[in-house]
């Protein structure tokens, strides 16, 4: 099977849903969806598909953000990434300044180490700006993250603490700048990822998007790297 075959299938099914729930409700719901893809041939052989999907509801004091995203990617016939990844949140406004958060998080990364990392973390969250231009959330919070490691299967429980950070800016009436940075940090190990994106909107609907993503773990079994690094190009649909 494809590396398209393989993510159409595990995500065609939950984003014609989640569409057509969009389709009937009000507009307290948004959403995008973000595709790109790259095939390379000649002396080597490549294929590369990213796939994300998200959608935000929004209802008096109450911010739900769901999101999947998906990776893969083969070289000369072998598969050299692959990893899937669930997280729901939910915000709740104090005043204009703070909120508080619950957030849950699911990631199964082939080539991580692990086989799968899961997390639920509640904190605190500040609006640092929020201006027509630009806006920036500082969050803290506290929860419990679970892993697997594979190979070993050995499973590690641990209370964390996470940091995390939003920026957004709009450069210019077209263009938009995203920065976004999440720590989880426990006994055994911290896992950090951060991105970095430029979007250049086309329509109304459409943009084109250049992504940079990092993620790390500071403790992985042996003969696994610690870093993973993503850059992308690709579309943004927003509805």
């Amino acid at each position: 099977m494809s590396i398209k075959e393989t993510v159409m299938k595990k995500l065609l099914p939950i984003g014609l849903a989640l569409i057509a729930v969009n389709t009937y409700a009000e507009r307290d719901w948004r959403g995008e969806g973000d595709l790109a893809f790259s095939k390379a041939s000649g002396n080597s052989q490549s294929e590369s598909l990213l796939a994300n999907l998200s959608i935000v509801y929004e209802r008096d004091r109450w911010t739900h953000t769901g999101r999947i995203e998906a990776v893969n990617t083969s070289e000369d016939d072998e598969r050299s990434a692959e990893a899937y990844v669930l997280t729901g949140k939910s915000d709740f406004s104090l005043n204009e300044t703070y909120y508080v958060f619950g957030k849950g998080r699911y990631e199964d990364n082939r080539f991580s180490g692990y086989e799968y990392q899961a997390s639920a973390t509640t904190g605190l969250g500040m609006h640092v700006i929020d201006s027509e231009v630009a806006k920036f959330d500082l969050e803290a919070g506290v929860g419990y993250r679970r892993s697997e490691e594979q190979g070993t299967g050995n499973t590690l429980n641990e209370a964390v603490v996470t940091l995390g950070g939003i920026y957004t800016r709009q450069i210019t009436e077209t263009t938009r700048f995203d920065g976004r940075l999440q720590t989880e940090s426990g006994k055994d190990n911290t896992y950090a990822e951060s991105e970095l994106a430029v979007r250049v909107k086309i329509n109304s609907h459409l943009a084109m998007k250049v992504a940079y993503l990092v993620k790390h773990n500071t403790d992985v079994p042996d003969g696994t790297k610690n870093t993973d690094t993503l850059t992308s190009v690709g579309l943004t649909y927003s509805f």
